[in-house]
């Protein structure tokens, strides 16, 4: 006869945190829409991390999956993009930004669809969030801690993580001048792991089976920025490193230090998509496959707690049981 192991246990105010393990979101411009799905599930199932890391766009969505704005994302992405003043190449032609940087970091936040920007700042004082930006003049990855968007400094940390190479003017901060981390580090994953952080939970935009080639773009990087061999070299290895990080995750997910998330199928899609109709079945399609894994991703999070990763949970009236049939 089967036994049943009853594990019961309460949440705080329902949500579950987990202060070991990060949460690493990588870029890919409008593919970030994937990311937007899954991230919205782990929001509505009210899933928390000790630690959060993105590079471009997996920076910029992180930002409402802290202040807790389920479908945020998805609004922007899809509806706010439409307008010419979001992304266009006259954008690019009269302010060297294809993205605009008044209308997407100004106009949206504070007006048009409102950033909860004390709930963000709140949860980033439980949440070490990290950007990744690429030093234009080393040519290295840069990963500050974001705090508060309204910080001017902070705010042009996560823009400078999500400016394209050719599609963005370079973002100078004291005196140091940044671009889209993607370049140096597209899937931040170690620097959480250098940090102390012992499990990381990690959203890729591309399929399994993926392999980065060297940018047909190089030419043209080369010649937009001469004075800046060390980011030409870097732009120039990028598939290198990426892919080595590829092969590294796949090591760790075999030692069960990280659990991947990754399109179940292709939708191909562009960095700067527009075609709205794609850009939400890509969304519909991290939704999808955040369901289906969520029994593998709990079981991910919950397998060999540890002290600092166990779950902080207090009384309320959610009850999560679990049942273990050995």
């Amino acid at each position: 006869m089967c036994g049943f192991l009853i594990r019961e246990y309460t949440r705080r105010d329902g949500i579950m945190k987990y202060k070991n393990t990060a949460l690493v979101v990588e870029g890919g411009g409008l593919r970030g829409s994937y990311s937007g799905g899954i991230l919205d599930i782990l929001a509505d199932k009210e899933i928390k991390f000790g630690g959060a890391a993105g590079t471009s766009a997996g920076a910029t969505h992180l930002c409402s999956f802290l202040s807790g704005q389920i479908g945020r994302n998805f609004r922007v992405d899809t509806i706010h993009s439409k307008s010419s003043r979001y992304m266009s190449f006259r954008n690019l032609l009269f302010t060297g930004d294809y993205f605009a940087f008044d209308y997407c970091y100004k106009q949206i936040p504070y007006k048009i669809d409102p950033f909860e920007f004390d709930k963000f700042t709140e949860q980033c004082q439980e949440t070490e969030f990290r950007v990744c930006m690429t030093d234009v003049e080393t040519g290295r990855a840069v990963y500050p801690r974001i705090t508060d968007y309204r910080n001017e400094d902070e705010m042009n940390y996560i823009r400078a993580s999500a400016s394209l190479p050719l599609l963005s003017k370079i973002v100078e901060i004291h005196g140091k001048k940044f671009l889209d981390g993607g370049v140096a580090d597209s899937i931040p994953f170690e620097p959480m792991f250098k940090s102390g952080f012992e499990r990381a939970v990690v959203i890729l935009t591309r399929p399994l089976g993926y392999r980065k080639k060297i940018t047909k773009a190089l030419p043209l990087v080369k010649f937009m920025f001469r004075h800046y061999p060390k980011f030409v070299e870097a732009v120039a290895t990028r598939h290198i490193r990426y892919n080595r990080a590829l092969d590294k995750l796949a090591k760790l997910e075999a030692e069960g230090k990280v659990f991947i998330f990754r399109p179940s199928r292709l939708i191909k899609i562009s960095d700067i998509e527009s075609n709205k109709k794609k850009i939400a079945e890509l969304y519909e399609l991290g939704k999808i496959d955040a369901l289906a894994q969520m029994p593998a991703l709990l079981k991910f999070l919950e397998g060999g707690i540890g002290r600092d990763n166990e779950p902080s949970f207090m009384q309320t009236r959610e009850t999560v049981m679990m049942r273990v049939v050995p």
